[in-house]
């Protein structure tokens, strides 16, 4: 189908506010606000819609029966304006406003950005934080050449309430309002019944409206039906690669036992911490392997192959002879495979930050980004859960000598699942084609980003040291100063990941509305100021005091939800899975994966059981700092 651009042709005067402007205006609340009203796919296809109609309204396009063509390719002065039309004439064929929609579509926050600073500099709109606020009182626009001309949403509504014929720039605003759903958000239901009919006369004049509803809803399907296949994606690989450094953390006792006797149980449980450690120290090094990939050959071949990398390790380590055994080549052999683990999550969990956030509607980031520590949750918490099970039914010899490596082979085939799941990812010809003649993302990383490289890497001292503190060391704490059963710690920790779980996404979503730092103070704040406190909390020999403590400090760690979308954001596309990969990864290496034998250690030295506490505080306090001083990338600033 085709649509009706031919109308009677008269150019805007330079002066005059473009369709593109006044369609975003009918979107804005009365008082002003955030855009937030119409979906942001509609609003995208709508934007488009109102590109090409202005092109139309011009005199730079028209249409017939085959398609949209160019008949003037004289610049209209609009820069955004001109590309859509320089894309129109390139075009030998003549394609239909559906297809011109959709292709428009891609630019349109870049059109909606460039949209609002025109409406800023012709002083109708002023921008306050994240929302835009009218300048004049009563939504009017300033006097041009000496005359007052309404503002679009009076001029619509007006219309709908007479019988006044109007004009074509008019008739196109209310075919974008009608396709766009504006009309269903600025009228009572009564009032909508009522000028329903006079709505769909006056959109007929304008056949692209339903274009622009029909391309809408399928971009929409199209879109959210890739944003999930992303999301479990991510979440996916992230349960796989976060399981098996779990069940590491949660039979970190009983691998020391077996991979390093000693007559001391503390000797032998720090030597276990420090190859869960040797995991971390990879981590730089995969992240700058994995970023390289990210950023040259895609995000899709970067998640695909650190899967591989884990599935491999994961094999091994079930089937790894005990020191009993092989003698000094069973701890040997165990920190080759916590190495090459190392490597698989260094570039797992930062580009998988990467693709659920760029893969998301700008408005949805933060709340589809989450899913990133919510897969890992989910793999910390099924670890949890399958160690809980195997110390609650099997014999304590039988758990100790082979059950734990049962769960091992759990992870294998969680792992190949996984693996099925992200073969049947797009590849991303976006990357490729912009990288192809980059030599080196990550020199370019470090030579522009080091600032922020170095920023991340502060940052995330909070998010590090205080989940692998609170929800990995601290099973052993209970059972190591507060003599819970390895059962029962293993089940208050479940209970505790789990209720994080359930609060990440949600914090997400929450920074989609409020702005990622007013969240990500909330946590790190209340990490710096709780964590002593909580500590002592959980020192009481009441069960309901610890899960509420480890709950607490639940809460608290899930407000870090908003990273993965803050963190993305604050580095450019190109260089972004290497320069989010160094400093996410360099600092959870010597700082986060550090923690259970930094918390033994200084048990052991103060002799004080609640030591550990004051560490996580100040790793907080510098989370804190950092998450006040970094701000997005240009390139997502630009999008409101």
């Amino acid at each position: 189908m085709t649509v009706a651009l031919d109308r009677p042709q008269r150019r805007a005067p330079a002066s005059q506010i473009g369709l593109v402007e006044e369609f975003l205006l009918l979107t804005l609340e009365d008082s002003g606000g955030e855009f937030d009203s119409v979906p942001e796919i509609y609003l995208n296809c709508g934007i488009a819609g109102a590109a090409l109609m202005d092109l139309a309204l011009r005199g730079r396009i028209d249409s017939d029966l085959d398609g949209v063509f160019a008949v003037d390719a004289t610049p209209t002065g609009d820069e955004l304006l001109d590309q859509a039309l320089a894309d129109i004439t390139r075009e030998p064929r003549r394609l239909g406003a559906q297809h011109w929609i959709t292709h428009l579509s891609r630019s349109a926050p870049a059109m909606r950005q460039a949209a609002l600073a025109n409406l800023c500099a012709r002083g109708i709109l002023r921008q306050s934080d994240r929302a835009f606020l009218w300048v004049l009182k009563e939504r009017r626009y300033p006097v041009v050449e000496g005359q007052q001309r309404p503002e679009a949403k009076k001029r619509i509504l007006a219309l709908l309430y007479n019988d006044d014929i109007p004009t074509p720039a008019d008739a196109a605003l209310t075919a974008l309002a009608d396709a766009t759903f504006v009309f269903e958000r600025i009228l009572t239901p009564k009032d909508l019944e009522r000028v329903r009919p006079r709505i769909r006369q006056i959109a007929r004049i304008d056949l692209i409206g339903g274009e622009i509803a029909r391309t809408a809803h399928q971009v929409n399907l199209e879109t959210r039906a890739a944003e999930r296949r992303t999301v479990l994606a991510g979440l996916a690989g992230n349960v796989v690669e976060w399981y098996d450094f779990g069940v590491y953390g949660f039979f970190a006792a009983t691998i020391g036992a077996q991979f390093f006797p000693s007559e001391d149980p503390s000797l032998s449980l720090i030597a276990s911490f420090g190859v869960f450690a040797v995991g971390f120290i990879a981590r730089p090094l995969g992240g700058l392997l994995f970023g390289h990939i990210g950023d040259q050959l895609g995000r899709r071949a970067a998640v695909v192959s650190s899967v591989i990398l884990m599935i491999i390790p994961t094999l091994l380590m079930a089937l790894l002879p005990t020191y009993r055994h092989i003698g000094l080549a069973a701890p040997l052999l165990l920190i080759l495979l916590r190495l090459a683990q190392g490597l698989a999550v260094g570039g797992e969990y930062t580009t998988s930050m990467v693709l659920l956030v760029e893969e998301a509607q700008t408005r949805r980031r933060g709340f589809v980004g989450s899913f990133a520590p919510f897969g890992a949750l989910g793999g910390l918490l099924l670890g949890s859960a399958v160690g809980a099970t195997l110390t609650a039914f099997l014999p304590e010899t039988a758990a100790a000598s082979w059950g734990w490596r049962l769960a091992f082979f759990a992870g294998l085939l969680i792992g190949l699942v996984v693996f099925v799941i992200r073969r049947r990812l797009p590849p991303d010809p976006a990357i490729v084609q912009t990288e192809e003649a980059r030599k080196s993302p990550l020199l370019d990383a470090f030579r522009t980003q080091w600032r922020t490289i170095f920023k991340v890497v502060g940052f995330t001292l909070g998010n590090g040291v205080g989940f692998y503190l609170c929800f990995v060391y601290v099973s052993t704490w209970l059972k190591e100063q507060q003599h819970l059963s390895a059962s029962t710690a293993l089940t208050l920790n479940s209970i505790a990941l789990f209720f994080m779980l359930i609060m990440t996404p949600l914090a997400g979503a929450l920074s989609d509305r409020i702005g990622r730092k007013p969240v990500l103070i909330i946590g790190a704040a209340g990490l710096a100021l709780s964590a002593w406190p909580l500590f002592w909390l959980m020192s009481s020999p009441h069960l309901g005091a610890i899960l509420a403590g480890q709950c607490a400090f639940a809460l608290f760690m899930s407000c870090y939800g908003a990273s993965p979308a803050f963190l993305v954001e604050a580095f450019p596309k190109h260089v972004r899975c290497s320069g989010l990969s160094v400093g996410y990864n360099l600092s959870l290496s010597v700082f986060g994966g550090t923690v259970p034998m930094v918390a033994v250690f200084l048990i052991k030295f103060t002799g004080n059981p609640l030591s550990p506490a004051f560490y996580l505080s100040l790793a907080a306090i510098i989370s804190l700092s950092m998450a006040l001083l970094i701000g997005p990338d240009s390139e997502e600033a630009a999008t409101p």
